[in-house]
């Protein structure tokens, strides 16, 4: 499965590339967040989840090797009744950004050493509560379909790797799964990235009323709180020999992840 790092470069990448999934977002902060989402409370990131939500609820998917996410599914169940539930008003495009890495640290060197901001004023903020011009309603959308887009990377991802596996004539193991997990975890390293979502009451509310399970307060912050930790320690020069996969298939699937995203966007919002 691809890591968090994965996540948010291919956040980033579809918001920088203007196409329907960047036309279709209002609150990028609640998108970006919304990326991270079915790893949270499944605890495979974030720690301290003492009562874990399975997998195949959190992803939609069936509890088997190489797990492929029902992406279209999760999009009928949560996706298609939150964008119903918008006025025409909320269907419109209004840009609130995520939060950059430099502004994050800003901010809590502000807390920690105020003295050096005494005369610099106050940052520049996206509007009050980082809310701007989106609404509740509008907030929950863009994190459901940020947690849409996450189980659609997901499964193309595997689908992916299920094709190398039979190509090649490999059985799934231990050391299968060993290889591979490192081969992701050296093709993620190597995004340099610079969004971290912001800890906002707006989002926090999204994450508590995200329709298929609630997300608590805590786990909203301790998750940016890896965010920030992924996003800080990314973008190394160079990674290891991939043992299994290759430097093609890597950038095959990356970019058709992205491809589809906007296709599907398109085709089902008409953006």
């Amino acid at each position: 499965m691809p890591s968090w790092n994965i996540h948010i470069a291919q956040t980033e990448r579809l918001i920088a590339r203007g196409g329907a999934v960047a036309r279709a977002v209002r609150d990028r902060n609640a998108f970006l967040f919304g990326n991270l989402v079915p790893d949270i409370m499944v605890g495979y990131m974030v720690p301290g989840v003492e009562e874990p939500i399975a997998y195949r609820t959190t992803h939609f998917a069936a509890p088997e090797f190489i797990p492929k996410p029902r992406e279209r599914e999760f999009w009928d169940d949560y996706v298609a009744p939150a964008w119903g539930r918008l006025d025409e008003a909320d269907r419109t495009c209004a840009i609130v950004h995520p939060g950059s890495i430099a502004r994050e640290r800003e901010r809590i060197d502000r807390i920690h050493f105020p003295q050096r901001f005494e005369d610099a004023g106050e940052p520049d903020r996206p509007g009050p509560d980082g809310a701007s011009e989106a609404g509740p309603a509008r907030t929950a959308f863009d994190l459901t379909l940020g947690a849409w887009a996450h189980l659609l990377a997901d499964n193309l991802w595997n689908t992916r790797v299920n094709e190398c596996l039979d190509a090649n004539g490999i059985r799934p193991s231990r050391e299968f799964r060993i290889k591979k997990q490192g081969d992701f975890d050296g093709f993620g390293k190597m995004f340099p990235l610079d969004s971290i979502p912001r800890e906002t009451g707006a989002l926090r509310r999204a994450a508590a009323g995200f329709a298929q399970y609630p997300i608590p307060e805590g786990f909203v912050h301790d998750a940016i709180v890896v965010a920030h930790e992924t996003v800080r320690t990314n973008g190394v020069a160079e990674h290891a020999p991939y043992q299994l996969l290759t430097e093609g298939f890597f950038t095959v699937t990356f970019a058709e992840v992205l491809d589809e995203a906007d296709r599907a966007v398109a085709e089902r919002l008409g953006f």
